[in-house]
């Protein structure tokens, strides 16, 4: 694996440290992801990443909840990959409203 995308944070993230932070971060942010609001399965994200500045590892007001999908257009931006196309992001929307029972409970057609 090249160093340049070498995960930094895989010793922090196994330590007892980290685990009781996570859940005070998860907590914090009212265990829903600070981008979009989902709830459910979500990762603790450091903003300024480990390799960029490990010294801010621990730093609370380094990090934030993530939902997966989240996550991944974070990291995919910091390892430098395109962001989406608006176009497509407006059709995945779309798709995602549509797949959603409206409030009377009956699916958009």
């Amino acid at each position: 694996m090249s160093s340049r995308f070498h995960r930094h944070s895989k010793p922090i993230l196994r330590t007892k440290r980290w685990k009781v932070l996570r859940m005070e971060i998860l907590e914090r942010d009212g265990f829903a992801c600070v981008k979009c609001g989902a709830r459910g399965r979500l990762e603790v994200d450091h903003i300024r990443p480990v390799r960029d500045c490990p010294e801010k590892a621990f730093d609370p007001a380094n990090l934030q909840s993530l939902c997966p999908s989240c996550h991944t257009a974070k990291t995919r931006l910091e390892c430098g990959h395109k962001p989406p196309d608006p176009k497509r992001q407006a059709w995945s929307k779309l798709v995602e409203d549509l797949s959603k029972p409206s409030k009377t409970g009956v699916y958009h057609a």
